[in-house]
C-alpha cells in the first residue's frame, strides 16, 4: 500500500472521530436557559433528564440514595453550563453559566 493512501486513512479517521466529538455534549439535546429555569427546588433527576441528555454525573461513587450527588448540564456551544445538587432523590440548589 502507498504511504499516501495511508496518511489519507489516517487523515479520515481523524475527522469522523472530530465530528464525533463535536456532535457530543454540545448538540446531543442541550440544556437551554428557559429549560433551566423550569427545574424546581424539590424536582427529581427524572425532571432534569425530561429537558438534556448533556449532563454528566460529578461523582459516579456507589453510595447511600441520600449521599448528594452533583450534575453539570451542558448548552449548546458546549462551554456553557448548569450545576444541579440533589439529595434524597429532590434537587436542592442550583447554578448555571452562560446558558442562552
Amino acid at each position: 500500500m502507498k504511504k499516501s493512501a495511508i496518511a489519507g486513512g489516517c487523515i479520515l479517521g481523524l475527522v469522523v472521530i472530530a465530528c464525533a466529538y463535536k456532535g457530543g455534549t454540545a448538540t446531543n439535546d442541550p440544556l437551554t436557559l428557559a429549560e433551566y429555569r423550569k427545574i424546581k427546588a424539590g424536582s427529581s433527576e427524572k425532571t432534569l433528564f425530561a429537558y438534556t441528555n448533556t449532563c454528566r454525573q460529578n461523582s459516579e461513587s456507589e453510595r447511600a440514595h441520600d449521599y448528594p450527588t452533583t450534575w453539570t448540564c451542558y448548552g449548546a456551544d458546549g462551554s456553557s453550563n448548569a450545576v444541579f445538587f440533589y439529595s434524597e432523590g429532590e434537587m436542592f440548589s442550583k447554578s448555571q453559566s452562560g446558558l442562552m
